[in-house]
């Protein structure tokens, strides 16, 4: 239960990943519009909103509650196994609005569908991910949900120099189809009618929840972390307090324990990307520089036939977990596809 809670405390606490007027910025970093689909022009109220972080914490603000979202949270991944990290943190959220304007208040996973030819063929348009009645402000409110853990490769604003560790997902793409296809769908007249018929008559927002990390590439042969932080380029549109981390080659490994030579290093799996690793799990994973350095290639070669790159928690002794301490080390398909950007 102790993991659980910190991770809700995390879905809740930790920095919004987009500032408030990223929808703004998403046309300014479409770079085609051919993956952009919607069934018409949107006809209805398109208020976008990108809370801040005091508004995510709000959401349960009392202990008790997020102890109660806990228990249900708790009982719900016991049976449900997926790899998909996304799938995970749309749980958190479910039960966190479930918990905050009950679940007769609260659609998820809302498909919107469309008969191209008197019912014998039906095109699907996309889902809401959630459909709220906020009782508070007497409104309905269409929400997306995503976690986001982007390497930066370039030093610049474009979000396209923000990849996902199995570089197809950029954040151009699935930032843009957030703004532009997914919540806009609400509003469009053929979405407007998977609303709840009594709910129609209310205003309309849509809400973007989103929370992860830029990975900001780094060299420690030359620099510390915290002086690489003052030079970074944040991405457009991202909020100022977005969490960040780093990323670095393999090559540099060995200077990364120069930097930090009494920490002993744990390998994070995907599902604990999150806050890290639980601590019943933590202990048995960790390792020190030799053996860590020992095995890496190998690692790295097994992940990237994956398509994935390596999280690694560096520990210090006696020491609270930080989630600064998270950080990607790059494995071959990742720095094959770099070689091939101009």
């Amino acid at each position: 239960m102790h993991f659980i809670e910190r991770e809700l405390n995390w879905v809740l606490d930790s920095p919004v990943f987009y500032g408030r007027h990223a929808h703004q910025c998403a046309s300014e970093q479409l770079q085609s519009a051919s993956f952009i689909s919607l069934p018409g022009p949107v006809i209805h109220s398109n208020v976008m909103e990108c809370p801040d972080t005091h508004t995510t914490s709000a959401l349960l603000s009392e202990r008790v509650a997020r102890e109660k979202c806990s228990q249900r949270v708790e009982r719900e991944l016991s049976v449900f196994h997926s790899g998909r990290l996304g799938l995970v943190f749309e749980k958190y959220l479910e039960h966190i609005l479930r918990e905050k304007y009950g679940d007769v208040n609260t659609f998820t996973r809302v498909a919107v569908r469309e008969d191209t030819q008197a019912g014998v063929g039906v095109k699907t348009w996309g889902e809401f991910d959630f459909l709220v009645r906020n009782t508070d402000l007497n409104r309905v409110e269409h929400w997306e949900s995503s976690i986001k853990f982007y390497l930066q490769i370039r030093d610049q604003q474009d979000w396209k120099f923000c990849w996902g560790p199995g570089v197809r997902d950029r954040l151009d793409l699935k930032g843009t189809k957030t703004f532009l296809q997914q919540l806009p769908l609400s509003s469009t007249e053929l979405g407007h009618k998977f609303i709840p018929e009594s709910w129609r008559a209310l205003p309309l927002a849509k809400i973007a929840f989103a929370k992860g990390t830029i990975f900001y590439r780094w060299q420690p042969e030359s620099e510390g972390f915290s002086d690489r932080l003052k030079q970074i380029v944040s991405p457009i549109g991202l909020s100022p307090d977005h969490l960040k981390s780093w990323w670095i080659l393999p090559q540099s490994v060995k200077a990364l324990r120069d930097q930090f030579p009494d920490v002993k290093i744990s390998v994070v799996p995907r599902r604990y990307w999150m806050t890290g690793l639980p601590s019943a799990e933590l202990e048995p994973r960790l390792e020190d520089w030799n053996t860590f350095i020992l095995n890496l290639e190998e690692r790295l070669s097994n992940l990237s036939a994956r398509q994935e790159c390596l999280l690694v928690g560096l520990h210090a002794k006696h020491s609270p977990f930080d989630l600064g301490a998270l950080g990607f080390i790059a494995a071959p398909h990742f720095i094959n596809a770099m070689s091939k950007i101009k």
